[in-house]
């Protein structure tokens, strides 16, 4: 029997380096009841967004659903980023089947495969007037088929039946909800293992998104061939020594390695904010919403708000909820993992 139904919400994240699940039990104030975050191998289980060893994914599941005593709820997945193609179009308005139709047709020119080989999914953003015609502002979003398929397999062998397969980077931008000011140009930036995600919401909609290969395993890997060390003592000296070094004085050598690193990503946010202020031309970002697992570095939001000139903040998505769990500092210590899941969860329980 699949893991499912009941009166709460469990949201599931599968990254590269770690599966979070955030449960949440729906009513006049939605109240989280459940979390848990547990480890991947960090090579050769998801390969540039892919699962490629799914029975240790499945296992990982069950224990991390076991472990945080989830029992039941409407489950709502998401497939990463990077195996999404995301693209915001403009279509003439007319009637609902009449779009879904043009739709196809439309997408067909961004999808590097057969059209079939995809599934297609479209959200109406906004109408706006151009060129003296009402048109709809779309987010279109496309899947291979076979990546949704070995995702919904791999889950259904842990027991899970999905109720929603949606995007990680959406999950993220939901749980933010809050800190979103509908009159500003807010930017969403998601710093995981694998991928950095940078979406940009304008006045309130969506307006930009896009997916770089500058991340937490970049700084792994670099401390990995410096110091000459195994991955996973790399892995281990990032998460217990890191920082940025703001002052000369706070130099040393991981915390070189870190500066050159994130210099490089932010950079790489740099290049995406200027294509989206010649595209829209608008003059500026108005703030840098945080967040993600490499984002626990010490310093990094201090760091980036120096490189870009923008205000940063990183969001513990959990500050606006209520929290029922037994485990508070261990919640803590994950917040920024796990504001995918949130996300997740919070899209069926808030509507």
């Amino acid at each position: 029997m699949l893991f499912g139904g009941g009166n709460s919400v469990v949201g599931i994240d599968i990254g590269s380096s770690a599966i979070k699940v955030v449960q949440i039990k729906e009513g006049k104030e939605p109240v989280v009841t459940g979390f848990g975050v547990a480890p991947l191998p960090l090579e050769g289980v998801i390969v540039e967004g892919n699962i490629v060893d799914a029975s240790t994914v499945t296992d990982t599941l069950k224990e991390v659903l076991k472990a945080s005593k989830i029992k039941g709820g409407s489950n709502i997945g998401s497939i990463l980023a990077q195996n999404a193609i995301i693209r915001f179009i403009k279509m003439p308005v007319m009637a609902d089947d009449e779009l879904k139709e043009a739709i196809k047709f439309e997408a067909e020119q961004y999808i590097p495969y057969s059209i079939d080989e995809v599934q297609i999914s479209y959200f109406k953003l906004d109408e706006i007037m151009e060129d003296d015609m009402s048109q709809y502002y779309i987010l279109l979003v496309c899947t291979p088929k076979d990546v949704l398929n070995t995702y919904q397999a791999t889950l259904k062998n842990a027991g899970v039946g999905l109720k929603v397969v949606d995007v990680d980077c959406f999950g993220v931008i939901n749980s933010m909800q809050n800190y979103i000011d509908p009159e500003s140009i807010i930017a969403v930036v998601d710093i995981g293992a694998a991928t950095t995600n940078i979406d940009i919401i304008r006045r309130g909609v969506l307006d930009f998104a896009r997916n770089i290969s500058i991340a937490g395993n970049n700084i792994s890997n670099v401390i990995k061939d410096v110091l000459k060390l195994e991955l996973s003592q790399a892995e281990n000296i990032k998460k217990e020594e890191g920082r940025l070094a703001i002052e000369e004085s706070d130099r040393n050598e991981i915390s070189d390695v870190i500066n050159t690193i994130v210099e490089e990503l932010a950079s790489e946010i740099r290049r995406s904010f200027d294509f989206f202020k010649a595209q829209s031309r608008e003059k500026q970002i108005d703030r840098i919403l945080l967040t993600g697992g490499t984002s626990k570095l010490e310093n990094i939001d201090v760091f980036l708000a120096n490189e870009l000139g923008i205000e940063v903040i990183k969001v513990n998505p959990f500050e606006t909820l209520q929290v029922n769990v037994p485990n508070t500092e261990q919640l803590e210590e994950y917040m920024y993992e796990l504001a995918g899941a949130v996300g997740l969860a919070l899209r069926e329980v808030v509507k």
